[in-house]
């Protein structure tokens, strides 16, 4: 009593293999273009910049008088504790990352982007708009606070990096062919 080996089961599918990728649907694709993906990292490395960019920036000055006499510029580093620069080289970190495809990179992006904006608009902005607290309003009648190019930049930093972010977000997720 000798074993004998089975016959081949039957294919279904041709010689030249099968008649469609199952395990992506034949429905989907993934629209992943390496071109947009470098132009979103691109974008993603030009809010970083932006953001290194704005900390020695002014961003504010302070005017005292009808004749608007300079008396002082505060730079946005020196305002917020530079809590920027960390923002920006992990920024680029993720914006390295984007490039290359990995998929951490995008919420990375959006939650950096998210930082900035909130440095931006709780620390800064309220600085920039008043004049009360400063200690010039003791000494001088007429004292004004005017908003420099530094605030400008950190918040269009933020900006770029929630868009590139977002937009490698939509971009990783499957959509109808």
């Amino acid at each position: 009593m000798g074993l004998v080996a089975p016959k081949r089961a039957p294919l279904s599918a041709s010689d030249r293999g099968t008649a469609s990728d199952y395990s992506k649907g034949t429905a989907l694709r993934r629209a992943d273009s390496p071109a947009l993906r470098g132009l979103l990292a691109a974008l993603a490395l030009a809010g970083a910049a932006l953001l290194a960019l704005a900390e020695p920036t002014a961003l504010f000055t302070v005017v005292i008088g009808s004749l608007e006499t300079l008396r002082r510029s505060v730079s946005s580093g020196s305002n917020h504790g530079y809590a920027l620069v960390p923002v920006a080289l992990a920024a680029v970190a993720a914006a390295a990352g984007a490039w290359r495809g990995m998929r951490a990179a995008a919420p990375a992006l959006v939650a950096l982007g998210v930082a900035a904006l909130l440095v931006a608009l709780l620390i800064d902005l309220p600085d920039t708009r008043s004049s009360a607290a400063l200690p010039e309003s003791v000494a001088f009648a007429d004292v004004r606070v005017t908003a420099g190019p530094g605030f400008a930049l950190e918040l269009a930093g933020a900006v770029a990096l929630l868009v590139s972010g977002a937009a490698l977000l939509a971009r990783g997720k499957a959509r109808p062919a």
